[in-house]
C-alpha cells in the first residue's frame, strides 16, 4: 500500500518539478528513515515512523527509471540500457542480504542501517547532479 502511495504523490510532485529533485528527496527521506530505525526503532511509535519513511522510496526507482533514461538517451536506446541496468540491479539485489548478515556479524546492525542510509544519500546526490547536467 505503501509504494503505492508514494508512487501517487511521485506522480503529483512530478507535474510540478522535474522527475530527478522529486526522486532526490524521497530517496533522501528513505535514508534518512534507515538512519534513524536503530535510534528510535526500538518503540512501537518510532519503528512505524521509520518504516514509513522507508516505505516512501519504495517503487519510486521503478517510476523514475524509464523517465530519465527515455528523457536522456531516447526510446531508441531504451531497451538495451535499461536491460544493463536491470542486470546490475537484480546482481545488486541478490548479494545484499548476504553482505547485510556479514555486515551485522562483523560490526552490528547499527552498520547496517548507515551502508543503507549512505546508499540513499548517494542515490540522491547523483539524481541532484544528474539534473544539473
Amino acid at each position: 500500500m505503501l509504494p503505492v502511495t508514494a508512487r501517487l504523490v511521485t506522480t503529483g510532485l512530478r507535474r510540478r518539478w522535474a522527475a530527478q529533485p522529486v526522486a532526490a528527496a524521497v530517496f533522501a527521506l528513505q535514508g534518512s528513515g534507515a538512519l534513524v530505525l536503530p535510534l528510535i526503532g526500538r518503540g512501537t511509535a518510532g519503528a512505524v515512523a521509520c518504516v514509513l519513511l522507508f516505505g516512501i522510496g519504495l517503487g519510486v526507482g521503478t517510476i523514475t527509471l524509464p523517465h530519465l533514461l527515455a528523457e536522456r538517451y531516447g526510446t531508441a536506446a531504451y531497451a538495451r540500457l535499461y536491460g544493463r541496468i536491470a542486470m546490475f540491479s537484480v546482481a545488486d539485489k541478490a548479494a545484499a542480504p548476504l553482505a547485510a548478515v556479514a555486515l551485522v556479524q562483523a560490526v552490528g546492525y547499527g552498520w547496517v542501517m548507515g551502508a543503507v542510509a549512505m546508499a540513499c544519500a548517494n542515490a540522491a546526490f547523483a539524481l541532484l547532479a544528474y539534473h544539473r547536467l
